[in-house]
């Protein structure tokens, strides 16, 4: 009796756990980057590659809001090529918030004046969904190639 019970238990065990993989569904889990176009705002996500273009050396997520006729980017977070990811606005502070430059083509540009994001397909709602060109312009981190992506209307 004992070793039917043990035999039941694993098959149902089994079956539980094979039941739970068949709801999740095979696909990997999301990024936290698919998870961020799921939100009620609007943000930008830029990934800028090494010099070979082949692995990100930083990426940077905003979120967008729109003032009158131009649009706000505050920082959310940066993340590094090593896996650092720094939050920005958690800890009581303001979040960063980067220039808007409307020029051709329009320019993010860090508070500090140290870091430009070129931002060559960025057409404002327009470019939502879709990944387009942009540049680094740093000297901490060189000029590298990359792209943003906006998620959200």
């Amino acid at each position: 009796m004992k070793r039917t019970l043990v035999v039941s238990g694993a098959a149902a065990l089994a079956a539980t756990a094979l039941a739970a993989v068949m709801l999740r569904g095979s696909g990997p889990e999301p990024a936290p980057v698919e998870v961020a176009a799921k939100s009620a705002m609007p943000t930008l996500y830029c990934e800028f590659y090494n010099f070979v273009g082949r692995a990100p050396k930083v990426g940077f997520t905003f979120a967008v809001a729109r003032t009158g006729d131009a649009p706000t980017f505050t920082q959310v977070n940066q993340i590094e090529a090593d896996g650092t990811r720094i939050a920005f606005g958690g800890d009581g502070a303001a979040p960063p918030r980067w220039t808007f430059e409307a020029e051709t083509p329009p320019n993010l540009v860090s508070p500090d004046d140290a870091i430009r994001i070129v931002l060559y397909g960025y057409e404002g709602t327009k470019s939502a969904g879709t990944w387009f060109e942009a540049g680094l312009r740093s000297i901490q981190y060189l000029n590298l190639d990359g792209k943003c992506r906006r998620y959200g209307t």
